[in-house]
């Protein structure tokens, strides 16, 4: 049930709670209508120049204190809307909302203006009865029938908006968002949904959100490990290490004094790296001071080809308890940690999930340090 949109919905037997609340949304709608017809005046008027600003929305910006966007999609709705009167009365009147003002709105183009303009009062009277989602669906049906591009133009307008941002803060943390046009984010949705129901484990503590992020960073992980993107062309993840002969000695290759360094020359915290070498190809890189290599070691895999196969078929999930997640989603974790002495055989060695291996580096690097 809608809370308003139609004549009378207000007269219903409804609780006088509802009754209050339903007007008051009209009140805000209505309120909002009002604004928007006093911006509307005020850039027709002019006035904004004689204020010193540039434009009506940097106007806005300034004294309303409101983003460049917003101030910019409240003058677009201004302005259109004094083309659509039957919209903009039925808006002052509270019986639509800005949502399903925008939506006609946005469809009247230039190119679709005359058409529409004779169906202005339909759209007014499915505004007053759909939901903006509903309504969205409505115009949609009728601009495709109207461009008579089945679609494709507004698919593409769509398209194009898209937009990914990955951002590392100040802590390493990064920092994502973005837009996906309807196809690229169902096909996202199903992917992270079906990764998130195959990572479920029992008894999970993990918020939603996290489990999503985790299931976002796992098909990342299984792209990369198997050489389908990116520079590793089937190599598992791999660490240089760095080792300065002027201050630790040719001889000097114990993990601990090592300093994990990424590409980018990030920091990589001691926790972090004695993690990453529990399953990855490890390489010695000899220098005198900072910029002369004096000797490049030959990269060996921490674990073998054959020893992880033999792991497969010992192990065959990981190795949590009650956890199964299959080999493909696995490390293979050093009980007794490779950087304390740890050896590579098979006695050592167990498959633990992502998620698990993560949990078990942080738990024994709590307990060293209890």
């Amino acid at each position: 049930m809608v809370c308003k949109g139609f004549s009378g919905i207000i007269e219903r037997m409804f609780g006088e709670a509802l009754q209050q609340i339903m007007r008051d949304r009209q009140a805000l709608d209505a309120a909002e209508a009002a604004w928007l017809s006093k911006v509307a005046a005020y850039d027709r008027s002019g006035e904004w120049r004689g204020d010193g600003f540039v434009s009506v929305a940097s106007a806005l910006r300034e004294n309303c204190r409101i983003d460049r966007g917003v101030a910019h999609s409240h003058v677009a709705l201004a302005r259109k809307l004094t083309s659509l009167p039957s919209v903009a009365d039925a808006f002052a009147r509270g019986d639509i909302s800005r949502h399903h003002a925008s939506l006609i709105a946005d469809a009247y183009t230039p190119a679709r203006a005359s058409e529409l303009a004779g169906m202005e009062t339909e759209l007014v009277d499915a505004a007053t009865k759909f939901t903006p989602i509903q309504l969205r669906g409505f115009v949609r049906h009728l601009t495709d029938a109207i461009d008579g591009d089945g679609g494709a133009g507004a698919d593409h307008k769509v398209y194009e908006s898209r937009e990914c941002y990955l951002s590392e803060t100040l802590n390493g943390v990064r920092d994502l968002r973005g837009r996906l046009d309807p196809l690229g984010g169902k096909i996202l949705e199903t992917a992270l949904d079906a990764e998130m129901r195959r990572d479920l484990q029992p008894d999970d503590t993990r918020t939603t959100p996290q489990r999503r992020a985790d299931a976002l960073v796992a098909l990342g992980r299984l792209a990369l490990e198997r050489g389908e993107v990116g520079e590793s062309h089937g190599i598992r993840p791999h660490v240089t290490y760095v080792v300065d002969a002027e201050s630790t000695g040719v001889a000097g290759d114990r993990i601990a004094e090592a300093q994990g360094r990424r590409n980018d020359n990030g920091y990589l915290s001691a926790a972090m790296l004695e993690l990453l070498l529990c399953d990855c190809a490890f390489s010695r890189v000899l220098v005198a001071g900072r910029s002369e290599v004096l000797d490049v070691g030959r990269a060996t895999r921490t674990v073998s080809a054959a020893q992880w196969k033999a792991l497969v078929v010992r192990d065959g999930h990981c190795q949590a308890p009650g956890c199964n997640r299959p080999p493909d989603h696995c490390d293979a974790h050093h009980v007794e940690h490779w950087e304390h002495g740890g050896p590579t055989n098979l006695e050592n060695l167990q498959l633990l999930c992502w998620h698990h291996h993560r949990q078990r580096h942080r738990h024994d690097a709590q307990a060293r340090a209890a």
